[in-house]
């Protein structure tokens, strides 16, 4: 099963028309998934920014989520794919916390602004998004 993974240009763009990174991880597994895009940006909508909270990135909330409507009607099979995931993301990032990725705590108003205000968001999050895809796409195509 493939996805088309959105481009840096393309992550900018829908953060720019007010989709988060835990949508633009999901919703290109829409159709490989047999699920609505429409159904996928809503389920997405609460788990940007870490959850609105800094926790885990909104990126990773989203690529699990992907693998559990691959995967979820094998939970043995779906953990050891979560496990997967989370450990390449770390490897590749250092951390799979918004905060920790980002140095902000999105709890926080001003601290959301001051990371919104410092380009953080839009130089470092649509790297996280596109090598969160990678890694995605490459255990879903291990089945």
């Amino acid at each position: 099963m493939e996805a088309s993974i959105f481009t840096r240009e393309e992550v900018l763009a829908r953060f720019g028309a007010g989709h988060n990174c835990a949508q633009s991880t999901l919703v290109p597994w829409a159709d490989g998934l047999g699920y609505d895009p429409e159904e996928l940006e809503r389920l997405g909508a609460a788990f940007g920014g870490g959850m609105h909270r800094g926790d885990t990135c909104g990126t990773v909330t989203g690529a699990l989520m992907a693998l559990g409507l691959a995967y979820g009607d094998d939970p043995e099979l779906a953990g050891q794919k979560v496990r997967a995931f989370q450990a390449a993301f770390t490897e590749r990032f250092g951390s799979t916390y918004c905060r920790e990725l980002l140095g902000y705590d999105f709890s926080k108003p001003d601290e959301r602004e001051a990371a919104r205000a410092s380009g953080v968001v839009t130089e470092r999050c649509p790297g996280f998004v596109r090598g969160a895809s990678e890694i995605l796409q490459k255990l879903m195509q291990d089945a």
